[in-house]
């Protein structure tokens, strides 16, 4: 493909000169920094070579900044005049390639660009072949290969290394977790702290202590002074998960430290700046939580300067052969077993699965075929779920109309328990619980209007 260059000189002989040695490439000239980011927005240029001095007070260095912020993959050179060694060595500080001195022979300047477009490529496939690493089934990473998975693989490699709030969006069980620990790995941050905090697991009445600390004295049981999770979380990343759970009161307080980029510890007295990289995740609509005045629209454009949608795992089919594979390794492990092929007839009736529970879903049954399958093979007959997933949907749908969630709970038990002939451990295995939480389970409905099943080992 042919490398595209856009020349910033503000000297017409310079300009043309440039045009005429660089006829190997597509390029475009232009003679001040007001043209040359009309032109960076309409087109993507792969090198930008810019004289350090430009007119209309447009100096090269100011186009340097604004190109690496909107265009962190293009490669700059900045021209210098004798004497301006100072202002070249600033714009290598600020993210420039490399400088050339004038006057310049044809022979150096197609040197630096040589260099320069070897570097990038080299750049591209270091990103590539950490990517193919980061995808292999080793645990911890994002697996997949769909298409919709690489695109959010883009985006994160161009917005990891910078200060830009995230939010991540999408159902329960899709993964927005690892999409945000990725983004802190592939950043400048990535050796510094990565703090998360379940907005939605933490009290309303110790949410705010926990964010932004307490000072000793401040409430009755502030024994001592407690740093938050923004002081935490300094100099690296935090994560707020389920950021659309958090009370009015500290979303106005959110909003201060991400306007201010400094805390109040409850009953301090004085503020503390923090330098952290916020991103968030939610499975709600904020903009109908907007609408609904239960979220701040100002806070939601502060946290969403760039948003990520993880797809559900029905959208992205193509992922579950290689999730599959992931899952099986790993708990093959934990278990001390073979590892386990899956017969193609399972795989398929994974694959026409709607995954409600996406790939948290996923992994729970693997889990289970794992540690029930006595063959060296898992086949259909180890998912015990048809097209609409585990018990009959419109059986669900009845229980949970009709009944508290624990009473649904309690049906749901009985029915496994009916299923597996009063099988315990099989029975705790397919309701996604340990054979305890069962075992307890079971002893509260005996306790509370003698519910008595005959139940085996």
């Amino acid at each position: 493909m042919e490398k595209k260059i856009l020349v910033v000189e503000d000297m017409d002989m310079t300009r043309e000169f440039l045009i005429d040695v660089l006829s190997e490439y597509k390029v475009d000239a232009v003679s001040n920094v007001k043209s040359a980011l009309k032109q960076i927005e309409n087109t993507e240029y792969d090198l930008v070579i810019s004289d350090v001095r430009l007119p209309e007070k447009g100096e090269g260095v100011e186009l340097l900044k604004i190109i690496k912020n909107r265009c962190p993959d293009t490669i700059v050179i900045i021209m210098t005049g004798f004497g301006s060694v100072e202002e070249a060595t600033e714009s290598i500080r600020l993210g420039a390639y490399d400088y050339i001195q004038k006057p310049f022979t044809i022979d150096e300047l197609n040197i630096k660009i040589k260099n320069a477009f070897n570097f990038s490529s080299m750049r591209t496939e270091n990103r590539d072949l950490k990517r193919k690493l980061d995808n292999k089934p080793s645990g911890g990473g994002i697996i997949g290969k769909s298409e919709k998975l690489e695109k959010i693989l883009d985006t994160v490699d161009m917005i990891a290394d910078t200060r830009a709030t995230v939010l991540i969006t999408g159902e329960n069980g899709t993964g927005k977790e690892l999409v945000a620990r990725r983004i802190h790995s592939m950043s400048g941050r990535k050796d510094k702290p990565f703090v998360k905090i379940n907005c939605a697991a933490i009290p309303e009445g110790t949410l705010e202590s926990e964010l932004f600390g307490h000072e000793k004295g401040s409430f009755t049981s502030a024994h001592k002074v407690h740093p938050g999770k923004f002081e935490q979380a300094d100099t690296g990343t935090l994560l707020l998960d389920e950021i659309g759970e958090i009370p009015p009161h500290i979303q106005a307080k959110l909003l201060r430290v991400l306007q201010e980029r400094e805390i109040d510890r409850v009953g301090g007295k004085q503020s503390i700046p923090v330098n952290v990289r916020i991103i968030s995740t939610t499975n709600k609509n904020l903009l109908t939580e907007i609408r609904e005045k239960r979220f701040r629209e100002d806070l939601y454009y502060r946290l969403n300067v760039v948003n990520i949608e993880v797809p559900p795992l029905r959208e992205r089919r193509d992922d579950i052969a290689l999730l599959a594979e992931h899952f099986i390794r790993i708990y093959c492990a934990e278990n001390d077993k073979e590892i386990k092929k899956m017969s193609k007839g399972a795989l398929k009736k994974l694959e026409n699965c709607p995954w409600r529970g996406n790939i948290r879903e996923l992994e729970n049954w693997i889990e289970r075929a794992v540690i029930l399958c006595q063959e060296d093979m898992i086949n259909e007959d180890s998912f015990m779920f048809n097209n609409s997933n585990s018990i009959e949907t419109s059986k669900v749908e009845a229980i949970l109309k009709s009944c508290t969630i624990a009473a649904a709970e309690r049906l749901m038990i009985e029915e496994r328990l009916k299923k597996f002939s009063s099988n315990r451990t099989r029975a705790a295995m397919e309701l996604g619980i340990s054979v305890r939480t069962l075992r307890n389970k079971l002893k509260l409905y005996k306790e509370e209007d003698s519910f008595e099943t005959a139940i085996s080992v």
